[in-house]
């Protein structure tokens, strides 16, 4: 019985952590974490609306070809794959915790 409260207790308290985190257009837009919203466009009203266009419009068709460990690869470390981009290794850096990568990652893959 003990065990099975505990494990209930547990649940609630992963409940509520999630609840408060940020969700990946918070992330995407918020100057305190990704803001990448400051360097990329995304589809009308699938975020603000903005005329940056120094890194390159994420449409979802894209991101779902790139796919989730793709993208995941590219918020953690673009220099792996670019080194002379300008973006920020939001993982290697710790910019980004890995769930908040994820969080990103679900939504850059849910984009119309």
């Amino acid at each position: 019985m003990r065990v099975a409260a505990l494990a209930a207790l547990l649940l609630l308290a992963a409940a509520a952590a999630r609840a408060q985190s940020p969700s990946g257009l918070e992330i995407f837009t918020s100057p305190a974490k990704g803001y990448c919203i400051a360097c990329h466009q995304v589809p009308e009203g699938a975020g603000p609306a903005t005329r940056s266009d120094l890194g390159p419009r994420l449409e979802g068709k894209r991101m779902r070809e790139l796919g989730k460990a793709r993208l995941r690869a590219l918020l953690a470390d673009p220099m792996a794959a670019n080194p002379d981009t300008v973006m920020p290794p939001f993982g290697r850096h710790r910019i980004l915790s890995p769930a908040e990568i994820d969080r990103v990652v679900d939504y850059l893959d849910a984009l119309p």
